[in-house]
Parts: C-alpha cells; structure tokens; sequence
C-alpha cells in the first residue's frame, strides 16, 4: 500500500519507518545475537572438558609445568611434573574461562549495537526502495 504511494508522502514516512524499526529491531536482534553466541561458546567450554577429560588434563598440566620448569635444570622436569600430576588429580571445571567469556559478551554487545543501529537504519530504507522500485516495475 505505501508501495504505491506518491514520493512526498512515501519517502518521508520511510526514513522514520527505518529509523524507528532498524534502530531498535537491529539492536534487539544483535542483542539476540550476542546471547546465542556466549550460550553457544560456553557449550562449547563445558562440552569440551566433559568430552575429552584426558586431553584437557594433559594440557592443563603441561601449562602448568611450563611456568614452574623455567629456570631449573633438566634433571628436575621429570620429577616436577609428577609433582604436578600428584598435586592436581583432575583438571577443575573451567570456570575462569566461562567468565571470560561473559566478561567478553558484556564489553562486547554495546559495540554490536551501535554499529547495527548505523547499519539497520540503512538496511531497512534500502529494502524498502528496492521493494517500492520492484511494485513500481510490476505496473
């Protein structure tokens, strides 16, 4: 309907139809965004170190090797890592990793929506041009 409508009344009110819904739908879908990306990292952390316990224990513990091995002599490295292995049975639920990743999304989702608040604007005005020049090609 506004499709067909003459250009002084079809432009104007498209510019505030794009700034209204691309500013606050693009926000709220790159806020959707964000939160489908932290759910679907954390996942990731957590399915990792349930599936392969072993392999993440191995580099847990070779981190944690390579700071304590620096500055001593070879013959130490063998018996610090049984130390470590004896110390630290299991490697603990990555919980510092699983806040990084919140403390990141945080930082993270104003930036996402400033820039889709540019950008949504400008999406929306363009589809509508495009709709309104095909409906007018249609004729």
């Amino acid at each position: 309907m506004l499709d067909t409508a003459p250009a002084p009344i079809f432009y104007p009110l498209i510019f505030l139809w794009s700034l209204v819904y691309g500013i606050v739908a693009g926000a709220l879908f790159k806020l959707a965004a964000v939160y489908e990306n932290w759910i679907a990292i954390n996942r990731l952390q957590i399915r990792l170190w349930k599936k392969y316990p072993q392999r993440s224990y191995n580099k847990y513990i070779s981190s944690i090797w390579a700071n304590q091995i620096k500055g001593k002599p070879l013959e130490l490295a063998e018996y610090t890592r049984h130390q470590i292995e004896n110390s630290h049975r299991f490697e603990p639920f990555p919980v510092f990793r699983l806040i990084v990743n919140t403390l990141f999304m945080i930082v993270i989702a104003p930036f996402m929506m400033l820039v889709v608040m540019y950008q949504g604007p400008l999406y929306v005005y363009r589809k509508a041009l495009l709709r309104r020049q095909q409906t007018i090609n249609n004729r």
